[in-house]
């Protein structure tokens, strides 16, 4: 046994000394097969005639697409259906691909990629300091003839091109992407609150949140139970498609295409599935109408002697912050205040003075409310309260007026915490609370 480990001993200290510490493992260095691998990509994108397919998923899962054609300068064009500017007009910008812990591709001047990854929140509707939480540098992953994967270097966003057609570039520069993105102009031209799509003698209403890219779907079964379906959706050349495709019975909606806004009926028309016709139109009414909630919105602060409060104010036939309320000096919210004295509830004003809060005046309005069967709050002015300033009259009073509508209003819950109080009388005035 000694003599055998002796054997295998001096048979690994032989082949120990035949080899050389400074062997090299691959036949060139680490620069030059870096500097290869960058060369492959920078051809690769370079070398596609009409350009690459872009499809690019943010880390919040929102899908976007683009088209880009790259040179040998470092420069790239691009479109993106970001919106309307972003799939009509094709921008230049510059482009690099550099090697860091691995191969990247780096988007480095101001272009429609860094809309998506900008943190200021105006830009893009995405969240202060956040953005849609996209990317503008990313890891080359893996190269083929016909694709390229890559992924974001801070969000991990992905983005897979594809090697475009001639007509795939056609469909951007002839305005094909520009038009069927007019689903875009969806709550711009439609300025109730209620929006429908209607199929025949089916009605959904529609809840969109074009920041996001979601629908949620909400109508009456065949079985006569309320039904709902919410879907992120994204857009192709036709239209628009629903990740989720909605089931209604022996109906199913995969994609809505050909959409167009028709003035004379003030509606959009479009085709379901490329073969049924259908509309998308503002409503006066939610097509089905929470009978509760207005007295649970009133009750939830009134049990606890709290109240709600808007920031923003009326939105009234399409413009937020209708009456201005935001434009006070010094104006931090609105608040809704349930029996705040013995008979009457209070609609009030809070400033931010002196390092505090401050309620300066408001709107009494007669404790309670009415609550209708059919699922409406009645309110009912009293009187003012308080010293309103004259540069806050206008403000106050045709706040007061909406408050006093006749017909009152309907509450739509949007989450544990808020609720949205709609007009009854059109639906195109409506303010959001919160706690």
């Amino acid at each position: 046994m000694k003599r055998t480990l002796l054997y295998i001993l001096a048979v690994i200290t032989t082949l120990s000394a035949c080899r050389k510490d400074d062997d090299p493992i691959f036949d060139k260095s680490p620069d030059q097969r870096i500097n290869e691998t960058l060369a492959a990509y920078q051809a690769a994108l370079a070398g596609s005639q009409y350009g690459w397919n872009g499809e690019l998923i943010t880390a919040d899962s929102v899908v976007y697409h683009f088209h880009f054609s790259f040179n040998d300068a470092n420069r790239v064009q691009m479109f993106a259906d970001i919106d309307s500017t972003t799939a009509g007009v094709r921008k230049e910008s510059s482009f690099r691909l550099k090697a860091l812990q691995q191969p990247a591709l780096l988007f480095d001047t101001y272009s429609y990629i860094h809309i998506l990854a900008d943190p200021d929140g105006s830009v893009n509707g995405g969240a202060y300091g956040e953005g849609l939480n996209s990317d503008f540098e990313f890891s080359l992953d893996t190269l083929t003839a016909e694709s390229i994967r890559l992924t974001g270097r801070f969000k991990g966003s992905k983005m897979t091109l594809t090697k475009a057609t001639q007509q795939d570039e056609q469909n951007w520069v002839n305005g094909q992407w520009k038009k069927a993105m007019q689903f875009e102009y969806f709550s711009q031209y439609i300025l109730h609150y209620f929006k429908r799509l209607v199929i025949g003698t089916r009605n959904y209403e529609m809840t969109v949140d074009h920041t996001a890219r979601t629908i949620r779907f909400t109508w009456i079964g065949t079985n006569g139970n309320v039904q709902q379906h919410t879907t992120n959706y994204y857009y192709t050349s036709d239209g628009l498609t629903l990740e989720t495709p909605l089931t209604d019975g022996s109906t199913t909606i995969n994609f809505i295409a050909n959409i167009a806004w028709d003035a004379a009926s003030t509606a959009f028309r479009a085709q379901v599935n490329g073969t049924s016709t259908a509309s998308m139109r503002g409503a006066n009414a939610p097509v089905n109408v929470d009978l509760d909630a207005p007295q649970r919105w009133w009750l939830t602060q009134a049990s606890i002697g709290s109240y709600w409060i808007s920031f923003n104010g009326f939105h009234v036939d399409g413009v937020d912050d209708a009456f201005g309320v935001r434009d006070l000096p010094n104006f931090y919210f609105l608040l809704f205040w349930p029996a705040y004295g013995a008979d009457f509830d209070l609609g009030g004003y809070v400033f931010l003075e002196n390092g505090g809060l401050s309620l300066n005046f408001g709107a009494a309005f007669r404790t309670p409310p009415v609550f209708t069967s059919n699922g409406r709050i009645i309110f009912d002015y009293l009187q003012g309260l308080g010293n309103i300033p004259p540069d806050a009259e206008d403000a106050y009073l045709n706040t007061a007026i909406k408050f006093n509508d006749p017909g009152g209003f309907y509450l739509v819950q949007t989450s544990p915490a808020s609720y949205d109080m709609v007009s009854a009388s059109d639906a195109k005035t409506w303010i959001s609370w919160t706690e």
